[in-house]
């Protein structure tokens, strides 16, 4: 049989049956581009607000710019050991760029640098994470909002120890609590981004010498989530949670893990200003693309 008769052979073979329309390859479509900055560290310092305000210009100079910024927290240099006019005047600064050099929509996480500790300040209205829902005018310390297909659970990531200092890597249980019932009414078609400013789940943190002791690598309760086992069960039980961002330890990585990406974006003030570079990862924020099936893209912006 040549081509012409098996042609031919075929079309008889499927005369019988209905036509069938010929579908495309399917092709994902993007949905929603943000930007995720965190680990600004914002002080009184030229350089510090020189830099913010030249990132912020660049955002909203971009062709595809994006829709928001989510601010991953330690928005400012540090409110954890510093007094109260010291901790003002850093809030003072923030507030002053962003009303005067930026026009994004922002949804903001604290970081355990926002967190006000100062010794003898407990009596002030003022102490713990209160000064930062203020300054971020934040509806709660954790919150969740749904844009373009999308649904975002930003988390508080920063607990007092059990002794009542500052800080470990975890959930409370009333905020454990929420999480659940937010995943749980959430629509298992939609796709979950989840903002914590602390990793769930990095590789970073097994990086450097500190964590090495006596032929051991020990991650402390600061630098991973403490709780991570937990949380990677839950979104388990929810498998459209496909993302979790974060910052804190100011380096660069991803990990892929049933089903979830962990990107961890560095930092934009780098070496806390000090130099361009933290380790191996330069100062920077990541451009995030979401899709319609789930899938996220990160560029990451090094400057």
């Amino acid at each position: 049989m040549n081509r012409r008769e098996a042609l031919s052979s075929l079309g008889l073979l499927t005369a019988g049956l209905p036509a069938v329309e010929r579908v495309n390859p399917y092709q994902r479509k993007r949905v929603l581009r943000l930007a995720h900055l965190t680990d600004i560290h914002m002080m009184p310092r030229p350089k510090a607000e020189a830099a913010l305000a030249m990132c912020l210009h660049r955002l909203q100079a971009m062709k595809d710019r994006p829709a928001f910024i989510l601010n991953g927290g330690d928005s400012i240099m540090d409110a954890l050991s510093r007094n109260k006019e010291t901790v003002r005047r850093q809030w003072n600064v923030w507030n002053r760029i962003l009303q005067q050099e930026n026009s994004l929509p922002m949804h903001h996480c604290i970081g355990n640098h926002d967190v006000w500790g100062y010794n003898g300040s407990k009596k002030d209205p003022l102490y713990g994470k209160a000064w930062a829902v203020d300054q971020l005018q934040l509806p709660n310390r954790y919150y969740s909002f749904d844009q373009s297909g999308w649904h975002f659970i930003v988390l508080d990531s920063t607990q007092p120890t059990p002794e009542g200092g500052w800080y470990t890597a975890r959930l409370d249980e009333s905020q454990r609590n929420w999480l659940e019932t937010d995943l749980r009414k959430t629509d298992r078609q939609k796709p979950v981004l989840v903002l914590s400013h602390i990793p769930i789940l990095a590789a970073t943190v097994l990086y450097g010498r500190k964590v090495q002791k006596n032929g051991r690598r020990e991650i402390s309760g600061g630098l991973m989530h403490t709780d991570s086992t937990d949380l990677i069960k839950l979104f388990h039980k929810h498998p459209n949670v496909k993302v979790c961002l974060s910052g804190h330890t100011h380096l660069l990585d991803r990990v892929d893990y049933n089903g979830v990406t962990y990107l961890n974006n560095g930092a934009l003030c780098g070496d806390w200003w000090d130099h361009s570079t933290y380790h191996h990862t330069r100062a920077g924020y990541a451009l995030i693309d979401l899709f319609d099936d789930g899938w996220v893209e990160r560029t990451y912006v090094a400057y």
